[in-house]
């Protein structure tokens, strides 16, 4: 069998994006050629889609990772020299995630607890501060925390 793993996808109820290539993905990289076996999910599907992109009428070819993208992410310590527009948008998405599934656990945040949110901003060179209270309504299987009255949060 394609050395295909079994794994629990979900850490304290949420879905990990990070987790190996999907049954799917395996099979279809092995049928374009690619090697995808030490990528989480997202990465897999940005190198799958690349491999694809022209038969699927995808104008622009793959394009090296943009400046910015590349000094994130090497702020969130990955290593990223040499990949593409998609490969670091996963990646990162990766980290990010990680750490969120980290801090939540962390947290453990449940429904009916109380946050606060601070945010420190600058405006014409005077230091402002928004302390803002909210309650938990729920945490959604991607990790995503809903506040009650906020739908867009």
């Amino acid at each position: 069998m394609l050395g295909l793993r079994v794994a629990d996808t979900r850490v304290s109820g949420i879905w990990r994006m990070a987790d190996g290539p999907t049954d799917i993905q395996i099979r279809v990289a092995a049928a374009l050629s690619i090697g995808i076996a030490s990528d989480s999910r997202g990465v897999a599907a940005a190198r799958i889609y690349h491999a694809v992109a022209e038969a699927i009428g995808e104008r622009h070819g793959p394009r090296p990772a943009t400046a910015k993208q590349v000094e994130f992410a090497q702020s969130l310590g990955l290593e990223v020299r040499g990949d593409t527009v998609r490969v670091v948008s996963a990646k990162i998405a990766d980290e990010l995630g990680r750490r969120n599934r980290e801090a939540l656990d962390t947290l453990r945040l449940q429904p009916g607890d109380r946050v606060m949110t601070r945010k420190v901003y600058e405006i014409d060179g005077q230091r402002h501060e928004l302390i803002r209270e909210f309650t938990v309504s729920s945490i959604d299987a991607r990790g995503r925390v809903h506040f009650q009255g906020r739908q867009w949060r």
